[in-house]
């Protein structure tokens, strides 16, 4: 078997408070930064992502191993 490496973040891993379930894995940062936006103007209704934000987001993205 082989292994790859994804882009991993839930909501919560932002906002252990007052995120939702979310969770996304992609293959690159900008592939998840892009689907986290679309998120947040869906789900959470933020029209803008303030930069303070940006930058949990940025901080809280992980790096897992999977098998496939």
């Amino acid at each position: 078997m082989a292994t790859k490496e994804y882009k991993q973040l839930g909501c919560l891993d932002v906002q252990p408070s007052g995120g939702c379930a979310f969770q996304v894995r992609t293959e690159t940062e900008a592939e998840l930064l892009q689907l986290v936006a679309s998120h947040a103007k869906q789900c959470h209704k933020l029209e803008s992502i303030p930069q303070e934000m940006v930058d949990q987001v940025k901080a809280a993205i992980k790096t897992v191993t999977v098998t496939v």
